[in-house]
């Protein structure tokens, strides 16, 4: 499923994508690097989101699922265009990879302030390993969750 060019997050987008779903939560793409060579650098909120701002391939949006009542990230594919929003700076700096809709606006004005409000939101449920949010519950991946994460990173 992954080709050789996507990073862990690419992959997980764009198959998750690829089954018509529109993203996944913060916890769930930092934690399916647990399934990664442990040769594979960890990557934080913090530099996922730096990570997403400085990709040449794919736009990514954050946005509020009413279907799990969180918020998640996904790929700004042509149907997303038309949603409200910007794309805040990096370090000063306009950026057009990380799109903030206007339903979350209230993360931050940039990236890395983004970054630590989703951290304070998320980052307690990352360090006891609860990455899946179902009916409002957060647990660890289900298995087909987990296969789903292995298929991905398969090279």
């Amino acid at each position: 499923m992954k080709t050789p060019n996507n990073s862990y997050w690419q992959s997980l987008l764009v198959n998750w994508r690829a089954l018509g779903r529109n993203g996944l939560t913060v916890p769930y793409i930092v934690g399916g690097q647990k399934y990664l060579p442990p040769t594979h650098k960890h990557q934080s909120i913090e530099a996922l989101l730096i990570d997403i701002s400085n990709n040449n391939d794919y736009a990514v949006y954050i946005t509020y699922c009413t279907d799990i009542n969180e918020i998640i990230l996904g790929l700004r594919y042509s149907s997303k265009l038309k949603i409200a929003g910007r794309f805040p700076p990096i370090d000063g700096k306009d950026q057009t990879k990380l799109f903030l809709t206007s339903v979350v606006d209230n993360l931050g004005e940039d990236v890395i302030s983004i970054a630590h409000s989703l951290g304070d939101r998320f980052q307690h449920y990352i360090d006891k390993g609860a990455f899946s949010k179902w009916a409002d519950d957060w647990a660890d991946y289900s298995e087909s969750e987990k296969q789903f994460i292995r298929d991905c990173f398969q090279s």
